[in-house]
């Protein structure tokens, strides 16, 4: 006796673990289908109700509403079905067939979706519930119904705006998430973000060139509706989602226009690859995939932008930190975000200064292995030993490694020498290293030292003081040094450097080089995000700082060189203790 393929009874919890990173991949599966649609615009509006767990409000319900074509009673009768779809055609970003249930279930039990063509009057609606599938209710997607939308939706069939009117009458669709229990975050405002973030990303060239329009609204609140704006990671789109003021180079301007503002970054180049793939014919043949690559504006980079000379530092540096890494872009819609093997980010935090997007055409889908979900790309690093020369086709990722990796290379050195050649030392010194070198060589010329241990005079005037000078200034970034400033910094007593060595290593470094100290302050460690920073513009605080860091490294050194070993024993249990602590600060734990 034949049987089924699939018990959708037993299937019940499978179908709703379909592999969604998140939500705003769920979401914006939704909002494929609506771009797909021909949609102009497209509503996501948030419906809240208060959780009798929590007494929080918390969201419960999306609708999903657009002006698209709508569907007709066949198509609509089977849009809830896995696997059934009527978007077969290349392009199509719904022609996997899975993108509404899947999406859907991930994020509710239940989804109802509601379509017209010819006017709203003629509302049609079908309905899926996983739990009634799972209890055997439900056994099949019913034929659709007549049914007018729900009347809290009818409000934004004719919507108006101070700027605009949208009208969803003629055709459309609206999809209902009903019960949401599996939304993260929960609550509207850090969901809001969340969306706008990502949804801004994904479909920014879309949003950039004027064919379709998102925005988020609150169903309780409709005054914080959010227009979303294109998320551009290459900082180029003059109505990006951030945009930069000259004269404020260190803020970013999110949601802002205006004259004085302007993308962050520049196009640096364009390049046309042509891709060998193995058709469906089997047969070698062959595409076009298009790099674009931007770079940061001197501008917004150099040491004259930002008051520490670090701009990994300021909000607009951290914002382009969650910008790094490399767009996947098809058919003008992004897929994919990641490093992809094409560079190396070991403490380098430096990579977040340059933009890089990858765009192809669905023909070559097979090609970048893209996911049904349309979530990723299968584009991964193939090492040298597993590269059969011979094959006339390789891997895509190796087709296209020599123009990413040679290109990211250079836009590094580039901004590189974009911050030497314009870091001053004359600026170098700061009032705690006056004061640190006026209470030493007092110190040194009395008889009451506070230490017995005797060191070496080194003449600061020597070739050994300037050569260590010279290569010390270079480390930090400045570029050809002259003599006097290489012997300046060895006569100090202890030099501050303010550098980005990445969130993982310590707050602060030191080092002993002839007769000065050096002290390395991590503007990306917590510590100094959270409070140097804040405390940076003014002058006797950030002295008092350096003082403090200065009294502890100094007595370090003075004492005796036998103890160097507990003494790097005792550093390096203070950087843990540290970072223990200001992690806890800024992520504490549930104690509850």
């Amino acid at each position: 006796m034949a049987s089924s393929i699939v018990d959708i009874k037993n299937m019940g919890d499978a179908l709703r673990n379909t592999g969604y990173k998140n939500i705003e991949s769920a979401v914006a599966e939704i909002i494929d289908n609506a771009e797909e649609a021909n949609a102009k615009n497209a509503f996501v509006i948030l419906g809240e109700h208060i959780d009798p767990s929590s007494g929080r409000k918390v969201i419960h319900e999306i609708g999903f509403l657009d002006d698209g074509s709508g569907m007709d009673t066949s198509t609509l009768g089977t849009c809830l079905g896995i696997g059934f779809t009527t978007r077969t055609g290349r392009r199509g970003l719904g022609r996997f067939g899975v993108g509404l249930p899947q999406a859907s279930l991930y994020a509710c039990p239940e989804v109802i979706v509601y379509s017209w063509q010819n006017g709203i009057q003629n509302c049609q609606r079908v309905f899926l519930d996983i739990e009634k599938v799972k209890s055997g209710e439900q056994t099949e997607i019913a034929d659709p119904v007549n049914e007018q939308i729900p009347e809290k939706y009818q409000q934004y069939i004719h919507y108006q705006t101070p700027t605009n009117s949208f009208d969803f009458s003629k055709s459309g669709t609206l999809v209902i998430w009903s019960n949401c229990d599996r939304i993260s975050p929960k609550t509207r405002g850090p969901l809001t973000e969340r969306l706008e973030f990502a949804l801004g990303q994904k479909f920014r060239h879309f949003i950039h060139n004027g064919e379709f329009k998102i925005r988020i609204i609150a169903h309780e609140n409709q005054d914080a509706a959010v227009d979303v704006a294109p998320n551009d990671p290459l900082f180029l789109m003059e109505d990006n989602y951030v945009l930069c003021n000259e004269n404020c180079p260190a803020q970013v301007f999110r949601g802002v226009r205006g004259d004085d503002l302007e993308p962050a970054f520049e196009l640096y180049g364009e390049e046309t690859v042509s891709i060998k793939y193995t058709d469906k014919n089997n047969s070698v043949s062959s595409a076009n995939v298009t790099i674009r690559f931007s770079k940061v504006k001197a501008k917004f980079y150099d040491e004259t932008a930002f008051p520490t000379g670090n701009p990994g530092a300021y909000p607009f540096g951290k914002y382009a930190s969650k910008m790094e890494g490399i767009s996947v872009v098809r058919a003008n819609r992004e897929i994919d975000f990641r490093q992809f093997d094409f560079y190396s980010t070991t403490n380098e935090p430096q990579h977040r200064w340059w933009g890089c997007e990858i765009m192809f055409d669905p023909v070559l889908d097979e090609a970048f292995g893209v996911a049904n979900n349309k979530q990723y790309v299968e584009l991964k690093r193939i090492e040298a030993e597993d590269i059969d020369y011979e094959e006339e086709v390789q891997p895509i990722w190796c087709q296209l490694y020599d123009v990413i990796y040679n290109t990211i290379k250079e836009m590094y050195r580039l901004n590189e020498e974009t911050r030497r050649n314009t870091r001053s030392y004359d600026d170098a010194d700061t009032p705690a290293t006056n004061i640190i070198n006026s209470v030493e060589n007092e110190s040194a010329n009395s008889d009451e030292g506070d230490s017995d241990i005797d060191e070496e005079v080194i003449d600061p005037a020597s070739d050994e003081a300037i050569s260590a000078g010279k290569e010390e200034l270079a480390n930090q970034g400045y570029e050809n040094p002259t003599d006097e400033q290489a012997s300046r910094f060895i006569s100090n007593k202890v030099n501050f450097d303010y550098a980005d060595k990445g969130e993982r290593a310590p707050a602060f470094d030191y080092k002993f080089v002839l007769s000065t100290t050096i002290i390395t302050i991590n503007t990306s460690h917590k510590f100094y995000t959270l409070l140097l920073e804040k405390i940076y513009p003014n002058t006797e605080a950030r002295t008092t700082f350096e003082l403090l860091l200065a009294s502890l490294v100094q007595s370090i050194r003075k004492t005796d060189t036998t103890q160097k070993q507990e003494n790097d024993k005792l550093v390096t249990l203070w950087y843990n203790r540290l970072n223990n602590y200001i992690s806890e600060l800024a992520n504490p734990r549930n104690t509850n």
